[in-house]
């Protein structure tokens, strides 16, 4: 009888490596490879998957902005009359929107920058700790920060900036959405993550 192994070469005589995934799962938009901190229950699992689609989508939205409005800026260099000022006032604007539109999402999917040393030290229930307590200083980090956008806002009289004419209102609004969105995030990772950690002494598994 014939030897129907595959020879040593070939594709699947070779171990799996991190790099493999299947195909006729594509990683699209919310499909990232860190899991998604989501609560188990409906509806709230799929309202917080389609949140964190558009503000993925938002984000990419105002990068090509970024990118469209930069490249202006340079052509204007070569035109006659000094060009239009408000490219780099909503450029820069842009970048902060952006900032805060994806500050929730990427705290759902653990992407902030941060310094893991501690995490290949602690055992498992050590380490729920340590990010139980930084989950809970970014929620109230971002408590406070809520109520001075709010104070801004209470305070605005209408101005608007000085050359995309835009309300300081509306630029005030989304960064509290960014604030909110990450509290939010924060909580939802404390309670699916976080604590199951501490209680069981097993790493969580979304």
């Amino acid at each position: 009888m014939p030897d129907e192994r595959p020879p040593a070469g070939s594709r699947a005589a070779q171990p799996p490596f991190e790099g493999d995934h299947d195909e006729a799962q594509p990683h699209g938009l919310g499909q990232e490879r860190t899991p998604e901190a989501l609560p188990a229950r409906e509806p709230f699992r799929s309202l917080l998957r389609w949140l964190g689609r558009a503000e993925q989508g938002a984000g990419i939205v105002l990068l090509l902005v970024i990118l469209v409005l930069v490249l202006v800026q340079v052509g204007q260099r070569y035109l006659p009359g000094g060009g239009w000022a408000w490219t780099g006032e909503l450029s820069r604007f842009a970048m902060v929107w952006a900032t805060f539109a994806m500050a929730g999402y990427l705290m759902a999917h653990d992407g902030h920058i941060a310094i893991k040393v501690v995490d290949y030290v602690l055992p498992v229930r050590s380490l729920g700790v340590v990010k139980l307590l930084g989950h809970l200083l970014i929620t109230a980090t971002c408590i406070v920060m809520m109520y001075g956008t709010y104070d801004f806002m209470t305070h605005d009289r209408g101005q608007v900036t000085a050359a995309a004419q835009i309300p300081y209102a509306l630029i005030y609004t989304i960064v509290a959405l960014g604030f909110a969105s990450t509290a939010l995030r924060a909580v939802i990772t404390i309670v699916v993550w976080d604590l199951p950690e501490i209680r069981t002494g097993e790493k969580a598994v979304a």
